[in-house]
């Protein structure tokens, strides 16, 4: 059992990738979500021009 602990967080490598994936995804998101807002910003704001 303890073989398959990935140290020193204690998770397995499959629950370590699981979480691996979802924060992955989550800073994709994050990241699209930041891009839009400074494309809104500059487009929307006339002393940026």
């Amino acid at each position: 059992m303890a073989d398959d602990m990935v140290y020193p967080s204690g998770l397995t490598e499959k629950q370590a990738i699981e979480i691996n994936e979802g924060l992955k995804w989550g800073t994709r998101i994050y990241g699209g979500i930041a891009v839009m807002a400074h494309v809104l910003a500059f487009m929307l704001t006339p002393w940026l021009r």
